[in-house]
């Protein structure tokens, strides 16, 4: 069976997303479903395109137990490599409302990913909030307070998020 494919997003792909799928992997890894779901993480931008995991966004994930080496290069998502995604969370409503405009743009009958946001899955943020208020705020232009609240507010969708990605599997069998 094909794996179950998440992909991350966020504006250049050397913070948020690459963080979240960091983190997102370590769960599916000891939730025993590793060779299940596949986990990436790309950006909507090309500017960061090349570079490493920003070293703030390492001392945070350091800092909220997991473990280096972080491999990560910085990339873009583009339309072709965006349909053959099962599940894209995107970290804020701009980056969604950029992912639905290029799914808009495929060609009929392509299959398109369900996209939705990473803080969807957060149990602390308000039920009835609309997409705007759900945004996993960039930490870039902060000091590392600012990436370590952000690891840390991003921890909070991993159960559910687990949850979903467990029922998804089920109903693919």
């Amino acid at each position: 069976m094909e794996p179950f494919r998440v992909l991350t997003v966020c504006t250049g792909n050397v913070c948020r997303s690459p963080a979240a799928a960091i983190m997102l992997r370590e769960a599916v890894r000891l939730d025993g479903l590793a060779d299940r779901v596949e986990v990436g993480s790309a950006g909507t931008s090309w500017e960061a395109e090349g570079q490493p995991i920003d070293e703030r966004t390492e001392v945070a994930l350091e800092r909220a137990g997991y473990d280096r080496p972080f491999e990560h290069t910085a990339r873009s998502i583009h339309l072709t490599e965006l349909l053959t995604w099962d599940l894209v969370l995107p970290m804020t409503a701009e980056h969604a409302q950029v992912l639905r405009r290029m799914i808009d743009q495929a060609p009929e009958g392509s299959s398109a990913p369900d996209v939705v946001l990473w803080r969807q899955f957060d149990p602390t943020a308000p039920v009835q909030a609309r997409e705007a208020e759900l945004s996993v705020k960039d930490p870039w232009y902060y000091g590392q307070k600012a990436f370590d609240r952000t690891v840390l507010q991003m921890q909070k969708s991993l159960p559910s998020l687990l949850l979903h990605l467990r029922l998804a599997l089920r109903d693919r069998a």
